[in-house]
């Protein structure tokens, strides 16, 4: 076993660990590690992580579908939303510089590690109140306005944006937990596919590299998401934001940092 296999493995069972007992999008740990540990370039680590979403969320969602908790015809226009998102965003990424991307990515990470603090010693809870709008044709248009923010964010960074899906579903289209839940992850899976479309165009995926870590985060995944049911909410939360910083602030010094932000902002202005 090569040692390129290796390491693919273990970002593959780190990432099916990070997701079970954050249920989120694996790309802060892919996108990092992959740079870091196996030289990949920044668009290629994005493209991999977007395959690897697809893989894990379309699994998740294949077993809330078994036992009907997935409702993608309610949510059409927020799945509509999110795939334009997404061409957008990858588009937009072909164009920042590799140590743009990175220093700008590296912040996402630590940005992502505080909140789980905030999550875990917060002292007051966001009070969220359902929406109403006055229309339905409004509610149309503000559903896929909001999948469009998350596609553009998928695309950019290769989050999947299942967590922001998730609210969407539960505060704005008044869904049942279980039910949101499910069709969340099989929104992230077609979000993600989408953007895993607009990278293979430009050449970034490593196909075969993907599969690999998909498969791996699916196995630890299964066995995780139990010992992640017997661990108190704000152990995990501590536990996920130290990973998520101790990523973040290794992968800013690494080929990026403060000046790969700058580069990222001139590239924005200038396109």
């Amino acid at each position: 076993m090569t040692a390129k296999l290796l390491i693919l493995i273990f970002i593959g069972l780190l990432t099916g660990t990070i997701t079970a007992i954050s249920a989120g999008s694996g790309v802060t740990v892919v996108v990092p590690l992959l740079v870091m540990l196996a030289g990949y370039s920044i668009h290629e680590a994005i493209g991999t992580s977007l395959l690897v979403d697809v893989i894990a969320s379309a699994n998740v969602s294949y077993h809330y579908y078994r036992y009907g908790r997935v409702n993608l015809k309610d949510s059409l226009w927020l799945a509509l939303g999110a795939v334009a998102g997404a061409q957008a965003g990858s588009h937009f990424a072909a164009l920042i510089p590799q140590a743009g991307l990175q220093g700008g990515f590296s912040i996402f990470i630590i940005l992502s590690g505080l909140s789980f603090f905030y999550r875990a010693y917060g002292k007051r809870k966001l009070a969220l109140t359902n929406f109403q709008f006055k229309s339905a044709t409004r509610r149309k248009l503000a559903v896929t306005g909001i999948g469009l923010c998350i596609g553009l964010s998928t695309g950019l960074f290769g989050t999947g944006g299942g967590a922001t899906i998730l609210l969407v579903l539960l505060y704005i289209m008044n869904y049942p937990l279980h039910t949101a839940i499910g069709t969340a992850t099989a929104l992230m899976a077609i979000a993600a596919a989408s953007g895993v479309v607009g990278y293979a165009v430009q050449g970034h995926i490593p196909w075969l590299d993907g599969i690999v870590i998909g498969l791996a985060a699916i196995i630890s995944g299964l066995w995780f998401s139990k010992a992640a049911n017997r661990a108190s909410e704000k152990a995990l939360n501590v536990a996920v934001g130290f990973i998520f910083i101790a990523i973040g602030i290794s992968m800013f010094f690494v080929e990026g940092g403060t000046e790969g932000v700058i580069q990222s902002v001139h590239a924005f202005l200038h396109h």
